[in-house]
C-alpha cells in the first residue's frame, strides 16, 4: 500500500471557517463551547477559526446578555456573524428576462431587479442586458460593487465548473458560451454559474417546497 500524505493545510482551513460560519449564521450569537459542541471541532481550532473570521470582518464578539441570566464570575465570550459585512448578488438568465437580486450575508433580501430581453437576442446582448440589471440594483440599493462577495449565476445549459456553457440549446449563442469567463471581468469577487434547474433546487431545498426533504 502506498504511504498516505495529509491534506492541504489551506484546504482543511476553509472547511473547517466554513463549518464555523455556519453554525454561526444559525443562531444570534455563541459562545466557543457552543460552536465546539454544534460543529465537533476541537476548542483549540475553534477558536483559531474565530479569530480569523473576525480578522476577515465576518465575525465580531459582541456584549449580548442572555435575559435573566445570573452573572457568576467573568462572563463567556460571545461571538456573532456579521451578515452586515458584505453582499450576494444572484444573477438568472432566461429567454425572456434577465433578472438579479442582492442580499445580505444571511439571505436577507436587499432588491431586485430585471430586464426583459429578446429571445432571439445575442449571447452578447443577453449579457450587457444582464449587466445593466445588476447596475441599477446596486444603484438603487446604494451598495458598492466592491461589497460584492460572491455572485451565482443561473443559466440554461449543460455548464462546466469553469462556467463555461458546454451545450445551451436554449439561447442563440449559448452553447460553446465562457460565460463564468465573460462575467468575472464585471467583478472583483467569486462568480459561480450553475444550470438553472439545478439552482432552482438548491433554492426550494433552502426555503421553499423542499426544506423538510435531503433528498
Amino acid at each position: 500500500m502506498g504511504q498516505l500524505t495529509g491534506g492541504d493545510p489551506s484546504l482543511l482551513r476553509r472547511i473547517n471557517s466554513a463549518v464555523v460560519l455556519h453554525a454561526l449564521r444559525a443562531t444570534d450569537f455563541a459562545t466557543l463551547t457552543e460552536i465546539t459542541r454544534v460543529t465537533g471541532l476541537s476548542r483549540p481550532t475553534v477558536e483559531g477559526v474565530v479569530e480569523g473570521l473576525i480578522e476577515a470582518g465576518l465575525v465580531m464578539e459582541t456584549t449580548v446578555e442572555e435575559p435573566g441570566a445570573r452573572r457568576q464570575g467573568r462572563p463567556a465570550r460571545k461571538f456573532r456573524f456579521r451578515a452586515e459585512a458584505g453582499h450576494l448578488l444572484g444573477l438568472e438568465i432566461g429567454a425572456h428576462r434577465v433578472a438579479a437580486v442582492l442580499s445580505a450575508l444571511d439571505g436577507r433580501i436587499v432588491g431586485s431587479a430585471s430586464k426583459d430581453v429578446d429571445e432571439t437576442a445575442s449571447a452578447e446582448e443577453r449579457i450587457e442586458r444582464g449587466r445593466g440589471a445588476v447596475a441599477d440594483l446596486l444603484r438603487r440599493a446604494g451598495v458598492p460593487r466592491g461589497s460584492l462577495r460572491a455572485v451565482g449565476v443561473a443559466s440554461p445549459g449543460i455548464v462546466d465548473a469553469d462556467g463555461t456553457v458546454r451545450l445551451g440549446t436554449a439561447l442563440p449563442g449559448w452553447t460553446g458560451l465562457p460565460l463564468g469567463e465573460r462575467l468575472r471581468r464585471s467583478f472583483k469577487c467569486p462568480v459561480l454559474v450553475e444550470n438553472d434547474a439545478n439552482t432552482a433546487a438548491v433554492a426550494e431545498h433552502w426555503k421553499g417546497a423542499a426544506v423538510d426533504s435531503d433528498d
